[in-house]
């Protein structure tokens, strides 16, 4: 759900940092409503841009020579080519902006966004659980450790009780053998 929403921001991004943004819409589609509405806008109150528009539509193929030059030529008279260069400025940026939006279309329309907001809900529980076990991992873990150093501690008490059990012993030990060395009970002990 993180990489398409990702996705998503990244071309909202493209697309707002084209022109500094339109508006403060809060994603994409909001975003493509807002222009189409607003290209509406400038469309009726300059019927010559909506009639540039619809013939540019139109000949499209031919214009944007994607065909052969000659069939070109064939298709689109003369007075058609000077009406499109005679077209203003904003008309060229309005044609722009119209094909950056329908490019745009299908990467918005893909079907893969209507299963994602279908499995909203669903990415949604997901990570209540995955915060829920998250939780119960932190609890275990500082179980855990606790026993751990628990463990830790008794074993170095232990230890420390086991070299000084060690060096009582010794110390028995060495006192023993020297009363036996001085002892003359044990003559047989003495070398």
């Amino acid at each position: 759900m993180d990489v398409l929403n990702a996705r998503l921001e990244a071309l909202e991004r493209a697309v707002l940092s084209a022109d500094g943004g339109t508006n403060n819409t809060e994603n994409m589609s909001e975003q493509i409503a807002y222009i189409e509405r607003r290209l509406g806008q400038v469309l009726a109150d300059h019927t010559p841009l909506a009639q540039g528009l619809e013939k540019y539509t139109k000949l499209k193929g031919v214009i944007d020579g994607d065909g052969d030059l000659d069939l070109s030529r064939q298709l689109l008279g003369v007075g058609a080519k000077v009406e499109l260069v005679l077209l203003n400025d904003s008309a060229v940026h309005t044609l722009a902006d119209l094909r950056a939006i329908r490019d745009l279309q299908s990467n918005i329309s893909q079907p893969e966004y209507a299963a994602a907001a279908k499995l909203l809900p669903k990415a949604r529980q997901l990570e209540q659980q995955h915060t829920e076990q998250a939780g119960e991992l932190r609890r275990a873990v500082a179980g855990i450790s606790s026993v751990v150093d628990r463990y830790h501690a008794e074993t170095e008490a232990l230890s420390e009780l086991f070299v000084r059990w060690d060096q009582i012993l010794t110390g028995i030990e060495r006192e023993v053998s020297e009363l036996e060395a001085a002892s003359p009970v044990f003559p047989s002990s003495r070398r």
